[in-house]
């Protein structure tokens, strides 16, 4: 196991001890969806799951690295955070954010009441302003539950310092 492999693990396992509610803040290109795949593994095969994403871009990398990893759900819902309102009122065992910083306002709304059926909610981000911070805690009661900045990816040699 890699020490990046180990790290996503950590992670995982920080999210599940904070109370399976909150942000990971893990820097860009760290993995984070390898991480949620490491969150997943703890939840039963069939647990309902959403997965919330901006654009299909990010849902496709989603699917390779199910793939990769030879993680199957087949109760795994995906839709963009524009759609996250039809979803409104369904109860889900997990719900994931992935780049929760770019909910919009009106999104932010939707999760409101959507967050308060679903208790179980992981939000991924690599880039959180302090503004974008607040909003979330403030109006979705999500905090930062473990962060892994930049520049200790770097000093372990997670990520290449392209400097």
């Amino acid at each position: 196991m890699t020490l990046r492999d180990q790290r996503q693990v950590e992670f995982a396992k920080a999210w599940k001890d904070k109370g399976e509610y909150g942000i990971l803040y893990l820097c860009p290109r760290f993995g984070k969806i390898r991480t949620s795949i490491n969150v997943l593994k703890e939840f039963a095969k069939d647990a309902e799951v959403l997965i919330a994403y901006p654009d299909n871009k990010i849902k496709q990398s989603w699917l390779d690295d199910f793939e990769a990893l030879g993680y199957n759900n087949d109760n795994i819902t995906f839709t963009t955070h524009l759609s996250l309102k039809k979803y409104a009122g369904k109860k889900f065992d997990l719900v994931i954010v992935d780049e929760i910083h770019l909910l919009s306002e009106a999104q932010i709304e939707v999760c409101q009441d959507f967050f308060d059926i679903n208790q179980k909610v992981l939000g991924l981000t690599g880039t959180l302003a302090k503004e974008t911070k607040n909003v979330l805690s403030e109006y979705l009661a999500l905090n930062i539950v473990a962060e892994y900045p930049l520049e200790r990816a770097i000093e372990e040699g997670i990520i290449v310092d392209y400097e």
